[in-house]
């Protein structure tokens, strides 16, 4: 009796998910026989894909292969268990030679008798099976015809090419061969056939794509390739294709008359790129795509907006007279408002713009903004197309419909370490957007620098090889074959939902910019450019030469797109635009900050509440849940039943449950996210017998809920993604979570350039949230700190800016502050920290020094009702005793502090048994609550506040060196309050680790040390009636 399929051994496939899948369906369509390819310890696998190949072969003719096969075939189609003679690279190449030679799905026959080589196939099948591997090495893919980069990473060439490597001698060449391959005839000779593989292999494209694993792809591309029709010929598509080029290369020569030393990072010399991509979007929508998302450097961007995205060309032209802008209405808002758009230059600027296509279909076309960073637009790019993907349907459907296409430049594609994230994020769970086009403007050279000093391998795209993408490099002056490779790569994308490299080969006419002069470092190479036609020249020259045009009928086309170009050149002086144009989509009625604001409570029924919580408490019937875990549901159970003492995860567990019922979408991912790095979250779970995983967020009868998700261990291109996605859409609650806060400067150029300044650069607003784990546990200096000093300074708020102290005060302050910093210490403002992001009209990043400790801190507790109706986010927290608070005349020291220390002090505190001392938590450092602090200092007016220069009783304490950590930003804030405020000039006093190099020791007893120390020099102060001792220890810092 056969087998069932769901009783074979399987073993998980250790290459995924999907090859998994086709393991399984391949296993039932196989004879019984058979399935030993599939379930054999060491046949399965990608193996077994190779194990058809030759298992094909060899029903074709055994005699070709060698006896060790016969034997191993003869046994599985016994039934029999047996062993391949080979395995792993070796099975594999034999298995790409039984594919050649397979006439059915390859095209090649091999006559009898003229060829001396190996079993399998002999020496034509070697020699065609280089051109189809190696030909690129050879191919003309160089504008100015140097290939210098061949000579400096591969100086030997390719002997593999040469038919006398494979046996052959000059007398073969006119010999006959019966070989069956597009375009070739039966019986031509060598000749012949050679005359048709560098045709196709070494032509004005290069092929790389023998390097992919699944050979079924491989099949796909090869059939394509080596299709006599694969360039373009007709009349129609050339002129189409001239045009382009026309209307590209009419920009660029246009603005260089116009601007002559003007920036503009032109693409003079890589201009067939921009007609490619244009050739690419236009086959992509054809193929179903109604999105395109578009992240790219500076160079050519201008182009691109122009003729790929179809910014008005009056527009871009005023840009670069100014007049798009009213320069006294920008000066009038900045004076009524107190903010203003600070703009960035026009190459660094994005748009969307709908565009409708020849065959009367349509697309979105979104440039993304990004900085002088090179790469880093890369996954924010990806992160949209996510994002739009997700909220079309999240089907396999919208997921091909949204494209994401990301330029490069040589030297950065090489050498840039996010490129690598990126690639490496292409198929993970809800990071996976279905194939990116990568387009690298390969100019040969990076600012100043050559190829050999900027990278270590033949092809700066040679990354690509590592995640098995197919290569296409092109000859930047051929536009006709960089359009076939360029629609290629759409049709690829579409089909199969990967990635794919177009590296076009051109030069860069200029220096980095237009006003610097490349003699200096490259003048060889500049003389051949200098001398070299622009590449529209030579395509016409081409096609009127070919008679596919006359020189008449090109010359009008281009002097009609240079009238076009004057006309709106003109236009520009009368351009009306606003220096605050909103550009963004689908954030229709969210306030700028120039703009009245309003807000929302953040507090829930107290019923409402418990619901969600008990319902985020269920796993579903039969789930083998972890005996630890079962003991946690049911002590959360007991606390929401009680409501009065909620913990750090169920509070955060109902802010995502409550934002979700709301209708908002909830996103979590980091490294560890699913769990917790301190294993508090567990929000996705799994069964201890079957290892399933299951999402408690499940349980709120919404669906299934892809709200937490792990990531790649990679913090630059994941917190990019995040904040991408959080573009798309202002209703979604986006965190990234750091697995500790110390790793995020691994993500600082994110941080600087879009986190910190995207709204006031571009005008582009986003929620993103990110956790950052922070506290001092004597974990060392990687384990300690997030560096929350470098999130104070970039803050844009003025330390001697006068507060208004009024109503609302807080939330005005926030709406024209570049983001928030905050340091919680309770439960309840966590919960209403995440729901004050998504119940604003506005949207800014928000920074959470997020606890590692308090997750389970026996006094980190907040009652429900601390979340409960009437209930918000508190910027500062009084003194919580309520014996201290009730008799503020009695308090003669005030403790200011933020984050974790609060609870250490106030352990010691009561140890002590003091009742004169108030600490205070700023739960929100950034923007300061400077009304807050103001009314703090007021109840307790009995704390000397210092005599203007000497320090009073007024503290500020951290666990942070003196250096690092709020001080240095809250110092001078403290102090504008009482100047402003209170008409006093208070001197705070300083109680924290001593200035360092390092966040931390490494030293568990220096640690413990050094808290004890500022714990109790925050409480008790020292005997200084003199002001002798400033620093009353050497573990601590001076204290003014």
């Amino acid at each position: 009796r056969e087998t069932s399929i769901s009783s074979l051994p399987m073993a998980a496939p250790s290459w995924g998910a999907k090859a998994a899948r086709r393991v399984v369906r391949a296993v039932a369509g196989a004879p019984p026989s058979r399935r030993l390819f599939y379930t054999d310890s060491i046949a399965a696998g990608p193996n077994a894909m190779y194990l058809e190949s030759l298992y094909a072969q060899w029903k074709a003719n055994p005699s070709a292969m060698e006896p060790k096969w016969t034997e191993y075939f003869e046994a599985v189609e016994a039934g029999k268990s047996a062993k391949p003679p080979m395995s792993g690279s070796a099975l594999r190449s034999a298995a790409t030679d039984a594919t050649l030679t397979r006439m059915a799905s390859t095209g090649l026959t091999v006559g009898a008798g003229h060829v001396p080589g190996g079993a399998t196939g002999g020496g034509l099948q070697n020699l065609i099976r280089a051109y189809q591997k190696r030909g690129h090495e050879s191919a003309d893919l160089d504008p100015l015809g140097l290939h210098e980069w061949r000579q400096w990473f591969s100086a030997s060439g390719v002997p593999e090419l040469d038919p006398k490597y494979h046996g052959f001698t000059d007398a073969d060449l006119d010999k006959p061969f019966d070989v069956k391959l597009p375009g070739i005839t039966a019986g031509a000779t060598l000749r012949e056939i050679m005359s048709s593989l560098q045709k196709t292999y070494s032509n004005k494209v290069g092929f790389e794509y023998f390097h992919i694993q699944d050979l079924k792809k491989v099949e796909w591309l090869r059939s394509r390739i080596e299709d006599p029709g694969f360039i373009p010929t007709s009349r129609e598509k050339l002129l189409s294709i001239y045009k382009s080029l026309a209307s590209v290369d009419t920009f660029e020569s246009f603005l260089g008359t116009k601007y002559k030393t003007t920036k503009r990072f032109g693409v003079d010399g890589g201009e067939a790129a921009i007609v490619g991509i244009n050739a690419a979007i236009a086959r992509a929508v054809e193929l179903g795509v109604t999105d395109v998302v578009i992240g790219m450097p500076h160079r050519g961007r201008l182009n691109m907006l122009t003729n790929v995205v179809a910014k008005p060309l009056t527009q871009m032209f005023a840009e670069f007279k100014g007049t798009h802008y009213d320069f006294d209405e920008l000066m009038d808002v900045m004076e009524s408002a107190d903010w203003a758009f600070a703009g960035d230059v026009k190459y660094h600027l994005g748009t969307s713009n709908t565009r409708v296509f020849p065959q009367g279909k349509s697309a979105t076309i979104t440039l993304e903004a990004n900085p002088s960073h090179l790469e880093t637009v890369n996954t924010v790019t990806l992160g949209r197309t996510r994002a739009k993907q997700f909220y079309a349907g999240n089907t396999e459907e919208t997921r091909r419909s949204v494209m994401p296409v990301l330029f490069h430049g040589d030297a950065s594609f090489s050498g840039q370490g996010v490129v690598y994230e990126t690639l490496q994020l292409a198929h993970v769970q809800e990071f996976d957007v279905g194939g990116t086009i990568h387009v690298i403007i390969n100019n040969q050279i990076g600012f100043t620098t050559d190829p050999i000093d900027d990278r270590s391998t033949l092809y700066c795209s040679d990354l690509g090889k590592a995640f098995s993408l197919p290569i296409f490099h092109c000859n930047g002056d051929d536009p006709s074959s960089v359009v076939a490779a360029f629609e290629l790569a759409a049709e690829w994308r579409q089909a199969w939902g990967s990635d794919v490299v177009i590296d076009v080969i051109c030069y860069r006419r200029f220096g980095h910019n237009e006003s610097l002069n490349p003699d200096y470092t490259q003048p060889q190479l500049y003389q051949r450019i200098a001398k070299h036609p622009r590449g529209e020249q030579v395509f016409q020259q081409r096609l009127v030469e070919s008679g596919i045009a006359s020189q008449a009928e090109l010359d009008e086309m281009k002097q009609a797109i240079w009238k076009t170009h004057e006309e709106a050149f003109a236009a520009a002086d009368t351009y009306q635009g606003k220096a605050m144009e909103w550009v963004a989509t689908k954030w229709e009625g969210f306030a700028k900050p120039t703009d009245a604001a309003s807000s929302n409570p953040t507090g829930l029924d107290i019923d409402l509440l418990k619901k969600i919580g008990f319902r985020l408490c269920e796993a579903p019937d039969g789930f083998a849940l972890h005996n630890g875990l079962k003991r946690q549901l049911k002590k959360k159970k007991e606390d929401l039943e009680a409501g009065t003492a909620i913990d750090w995860a169920t509070a955060e567990a109902l802010a995502y449950g409550s934002l979700l019922l709301e209708g908002t979408h909830v996103r979590i991912t980091g490294q560890d996210v699913q769990s917790g790095t301190f294993a508090h979250r567990h929000c996705v779970i799994r069964d201890q017998k079957t290892s399933d995983t299951y999402c408690f967020l499940n349980n709120l009868n919404l669906g299934p809920q892809e709200a937490v998700r792990n990531s790649i261990l990679a913090e630059y291109a994941v917190l990019g993604f995040e904040l991408g996605y959080t573009y798309e859409n202002p209703h979604a609650l986006v965190i990234w979570e750091a697995q500790f806060g110390d790793f995020a400067n691994t993500a600082q150029v994110m941080i600087d350039q879009f986190v910190s300044a995207g709204e006031h650069k571009w005008l582009q607003q986003t929620g993103l949230t990110m956790l950052l784990p922070h506290g001092y546990e004597g974990q060392g200096a990687e384990h300690s700190s997030c560096r929350i000093e470098r999130f104070l300074q970039m803050s844009d708020d003025d330390e001697d800016d006068i507060p208004t102290f009024e109503k609302d005060f807080g939330r005005s302050q926030i709406q024209k502050a570049n983001w928030q910093i905050v340091n919680v210490t309770t439960p309840a403002n966590l919960f209403h920290a995440f729901r004050r992001q998504q119940h604003r009209d506005f949207r800014k990043p928000l920074v959470i020094a997020s606890t590692k400790s308090l997750f389970r801190h026996k006094l980190c507790k907040s009652p429900l009702s601390d979340l409960g109706p009437d209930s918000r986010f508190q910027r500062l927290l009084d003194e919580r005793d309520p014996e201290i608070a009730g008799n503020p005349d009695q308090v003669d020291r005030l403790v200011f502090c933020s984050g974790k220390v609060y609870y250490d002090l106030v352990e010691k505190r009561e140890e002590l048994g003091l009742k004169n001392v108030a600490i205070l938590t700023v739960e929100q450092m950034a923007p300061f609550p400077f009304d807050r602090v103001k009314t703090a200092l007021e109840t307790y007016k009995n704390v000397d506040i210092g005599d203007g220069v000497h320090p009073g009783s007024v503290i500020w304490c951290q666990e942070e060196p003196k250096n690092m950590g709020p001080w240095s930003y809250v110092r001078p804030r403290f102090v504008t309050t009482a100047r402003e405020g209170l008409n006093n000039d208070m001197v705070m006093r300083y109680v924290g680790r001593r200035s360092a190099a390092s966040p931390a020791t490494g030293y568990a007893k220096v640690h413990a040390a050094e808290q004890e120390a500022l714990v109790s020099e925050a409480l008790l102060g020292h005997d200084d009636k003199n002001w002798q001792t400033q620093r009353p220890s050497k573990l601590l810092g001076h204290q003014t």
